[in-house]
């Protein structure tokens, strides 16, 4: 297949359903209605027939792109029907199917030294729920260090009065400039990213500091990079002293996406590591967008040579479920301390085990290396030869990105790319966003690179 594009965009058909679908709340972000059936692997049909090459993936949620035999064949089964069909409290009910998904995580996927899963609905309640598995260990440590009782059940009648009239703890949560971490309000507490997301919500008092975003390419920015990198890193430790005591834990991206695809060198992370220990806090490694083998391993962290595992690692969407990894220490087995209605959505686990399992079987993270080093050698091309208007191309995986000069410039770029045949996204204030599904090859490498030299040379 390649990208097909017979209507304008919207086309008719497109432009009468979004319109139907005008109760939605949703409704006007819509940029396409996609035909389900036609679609397939990496190539999107919207309803007028159109043919995209999808370099979206719905925002990182797809992985082995549209009706992959697999998890058609998974959805098809037995075992998914059933627990589509009969809903249970996973942590209190459950089924063998939900034990089989339990056993390949801790024997296979698991991140090193991560000894516990806990699994929520999304990626945000995934980071909502890490957050909580934090303020938890951390308190029941201070109150132990006061001499008072680890188990809130044990505290004085007035206390526990006290934690229901909200006179909560003074803990905080150290995060970084630019970082999204969720729409949640303990999420959003701790994202930077844009401030439409946090308008009129009110929000935590917790402490964030800079984030050393790597310009690129690195080789003529390498003393600037390390600068940002030693400032940053200055920055969190004269915070940490400043809270000296009251900090849960410290929350990162591997590589801040809506942020704006921003990285930053192992060294970084390692040094990040070392300064959580030290302030007895949790280090959280986000991977809701990173996870999954977007980054050529199973998870991006992986990549960082870090001394011992983090404490807590978040995943969502291309699982299909939300959630976190967490070493031995941060395992909540106390009743109503962490447990909600479902935690776990068993029909979800078929597709979220089935998506491993094909990322094993088709050797699709040696596929993720290959095609990202050569896509992003393409983008690299593609800013030596347009230096007045292409800027910044960088890429992990297939997690890749590049600037042009203004957000109207960025905006009109993507709109043109759409209208011939690739959908690519935004993020930050001037970058397109590239998140192709882990099984593009170079073959659509090669399609997307032939319409984003023609649309750069529009725009020229």
């Amino acid at each position: 297949m390649q990208p097909k594009i017979l209507t304008a965009i919207p086309g008719p058909k497109t432009k009468a359903a979004i319109a139907r679908g005008r109760f939605d709340m949703q409704a006007t972000y819509r940029t396409l209605i996609v035909d389900d059936i036609a679609s397939h692997g990496t190539y999107l049909v919207d309803l007028d027939g159109n043919t995209f090459l999808d370099l979206f993936a719905n925002f990182a949620l797809g992985s082995l792109g549209y009706n992959h035999p697999n998890l058609v064949a998974a959805a098809q089964g037995a075992t998914f029907v059933h627990a589509s069909v009969n809903p249970t409290s996973t942590p209190f009910v459950t089924t063998p199917a939900w034990l089989d998904f339990m056993d390949a995580l801790e024997a296979r996927y698991a991140p090193r030294g991560m000894s516990k899963v806990f699994c929520v609905d999304a990626g945000g309640e995934g980071v909502e729920s890490a957050l909580k598995a934090a303020f938890i260990v951390h308190g029941e440590a201070r109150r132990e260090s006061r001499g008072e009782p680890r188990d809130p059940l044990s505290l004085s009648t007035d206390e526990q009065d006290g934690i229901l009239a909200n006179l909560g703890s003074d803990a905080v949560l150290v995060s970084f400039g630019g970082g999204f971490h969720g729409r949640g309000l303990g999420p959003l507490s701790a994202t930077h990213s844009k401030a439409i997301h946090k308008a009129d919500l009110p929000c935590f008092d917790w402490p964030h500091v800079s984030f050393p975003a790597k310009l690129f390419p690195e080789e003529r920015y390498a003393e600037e990079n390390a600068a940002r990198e030693r400032s940053s890193l200055d920055e969190l430790e004269q915070t940490l002293d400043r809270y000296a005591g009251r900090v849960a834990a410290i929350i990162v991206e591997p590589l801040q996406s809506e942020g704006g695809d921003r990285h930053a060198n192992p060294s970084f992370f390692v040094r990040v590591q070392q300064l959580a220990h030290q302030a007895q806090a949790a280090l959280i490694f986000d991977e809701v967008q990173t996870g999954m083998g977007s980054s050529g391993t199973l998870w991006a962290h992986e990549q960082f040579s870090l001394p011992s595992p983090p404490d807590l690692m978040t995943f969502g969407k291309k699982m299909q479920m939300g959630g976190f990894f967490a070493t031995p220490a941060y395992d909540i087995q106390q009743f109503g301390r962490m447990f909600q209605t479902r935690n776990g959505d068993r029909a979800r686990a078929v597709l979220g085990q089935t998506i491993l399992q094909t990322i094993d079987d088709d050797r699709l993270l040696d596929n993720v290396r290959r095609t990202g080093a050569y896509f992003l050698q393409r983008l690299r091309e593609f800013e030596q030869a347009n230096p007045s208007l292409v800027s910044q191309a960088r890429g992990w995986g297939l997690m890749l990105a590049f600037d042009l000069p203004t957000t109207e410039a960025r905006n009109d770029f993507v709109a043109r790319c759409l209208r011939q045949g690739v959908f690519a996204t935004y993020t930050g204030t001037r970058s397109v966003r590239l998140r192709p599904h882990l099984i593009t090859g170079t073959v659509q490498v090669d399609q997307a690179m032939v319409v984003f030299e023609r649309v750069i040379r529009e725009i020229a």
